[in-house]
């Protein structure tokens, strides 16, 4: 490993090497896996996957069977291959490296997970490292596209999960659908009840009809940012469901 990878605890049992180089593990990763349905039967897909972190804890919490974790980043993908094998899941979490422009797939997966670049190339405070620009940036592909690939992949009937920003709201929702992936769950997250929302997640399905439920509010701190945890996004992080949110 080199000088940039740190380690991240992600339960007493898994620890996931990270590249500093990257983005590392945040509130949206952990969030977006709490937010995926529990399968046991499951094999899913994890597009901009990285590190593959998201597909470690729901492989840890058994809510799904295996994962493809896909990225353009050969490095990314050699870490997330190094931490299926350290975490003794080799077998059930394979690395592939390939833009989602071009990824097909001749068995189609039950469901994709997907927490992609949140700007537009140009938008916002560039980046002055390359691996920070693709993570946050759509430099290779857009929204349009991580959507249409999941679509692509997906069984009919088939689920995807994005998690995204707020203020693309919009354009995550005229993607999907365009893609033929119809929303039907959606959560906003807020720093507090004081502060706008932060995040945006939404599961959509394959060829489904219209009809969105929307998910009761979730506020992560009490008072501030980083000081005490709310009850309910405690018992989030502990149970990795968002059920009672519903």
């Amino acid at each position: 490993m080199s000088e940039n990878i740190r380690y991240e605890r992600l339960s007493d049992s898994v620890t996931a090497a990270q590249d500093e180089r990257g983005l590392i593990l945040t509130s949206d990763a952990c969030l977006l896996a709490a937010f995926v349905s529990k399968n046991a039967k499951n094999r899913i897909c994890e597009l901009g996957a990285g590190s593959g972190v998201i597909s470690l804890m729901l492989l840890e919490r058994k809510k799904i069977r295996s994962s493809v974790c896909l990225d353009v980043q050969a490095d990314m993908c050699r870490i997330a291959a190094e931490n299926a094998e350290s975490n003794g899941c080799a077998d059930k979490m394979t690395a592939v490296c390939s833009d989602v422009l071009d990824y097909k797939t001749d068995r189609l997966f039950d469901a994709v997970v997907c927490n992609p670049p949140y700007f537009k190339s140009g938008d916002g405070k560039k980046n002055a490292r390359k691996e920070d620009e693709l993570c946050r940036h759509e430099t290779t592909a857009g929204i349009d596209d991580f959507a249409l690939c999941a679509s692509r992949i997906l069984k009919d009937g088939g689920a995807a999960y994005f998690c995204y920003t707020p203020g693309r709201a919009a354009d995550l929702y005229v993607a999907l659908r365009s893609a033929g992936l119809e929303p039907k769950t959606e959560l906003y997250v807020y720093p507090t009840v004081k502060h706008k929302p932060s995040l945006l997640l939404v599961g959509a399905k394959k060829g489904a009809k219209s009809g969105l439920t929307c998910c009761k509010p979730l506020f992560l701190y009490k008072n501030g940012p980083g000081e005490e945890l709310t009850e309910e996004y405690i018992k989030i992080k502990e149970s990795m469901s968002i059920e009672i949110l519903k």
